[in-house]
């Protein structure tokens, strides 16, 4: 056999002439409608994997009865508290302790040697779709508002951070501001529970 034939021998054979392909599907054949669904079905399901929670329904995070009890018990206690004037800039020390009211929580917060009473419950954020602790008080003749995220620190007590605005004492609408005050709540260590 010459050069020629030899190199006409080593050429590869179509795939129909191939005999490893005779039984076979030819692999230039596109897939069919049904393997290209089942591909899409376990790509989404995949993915739908990695969401969190919740998320692939749309769900919003409303808290349950059982949420709620786990909650007020875990956010319970005294707190260290440092702040940042509302519509200013100087800061304050001060501390927070709350109480367990039933569905609700009781604040104390002292700053500057005076104590206020105030109200706070988990609600959702309605842009966010989030849990928040939303803390309402008045002091003198001023009305305020404050939204906190919570989560838990390395030691798993509750850390508490958010903004603080004033509100409109007849509406209960908050007042526009530049500037909102700024506040973070550090749990006593161990976590004291609140009398």
């Amino acid at each position: 056999m010459g050069p020629i034939g030899l190199i006409s021998s080593l050429r590869p054979q179509s795939p129909i002439t191939n005999p490893l392909f005779t039984n076979h599907q030819s692999p230039l054949t596109p897939p069919s409608p049904m393997h290209r669904a089942s591909a899409l079905l376990l790509s989404a399901l995949f993915l739908i994997s990695f969401l969190e929670p919740g998320v692939a329904a749309g769900s919003q995070p409303s808290p349950t009865s059982d949420d709620i009890n786990d909650l007020l018990g875990y956010l319970t206690g005294s707190y260290f508290l440092i702040g940042k004037e509302l519509d200013g800039e100087k800061t304050f020390l001060g501390k927070v302790i709350i109480n367990r009211k039933g569905t609700r929580l009781q604040i104390l917060r002292t700053v500057n040697g005076t104590t206020v009473e105030g109200v706070g419950r988990i609600e959702v954020a309605p842009l966010a779709s989030s849990r928040v602790l939303r803390i309402r008080f008045k002091s003198g003749n001023s009305s305020f508002e404050g939204t906190y995220l919570y989560h838990s620190d390395l030691d798993n007590y509750p850390r508490i951070t958010g903004y603080l605005y004033k509100v409109n004492p007849k509406t209960g609408v908050p007042i526009e501001t530049k500037k909102p005050g700024l506040e973070t709540l550090f749990p006593e260590a161990p976590l004291k529970q609140a009398e």
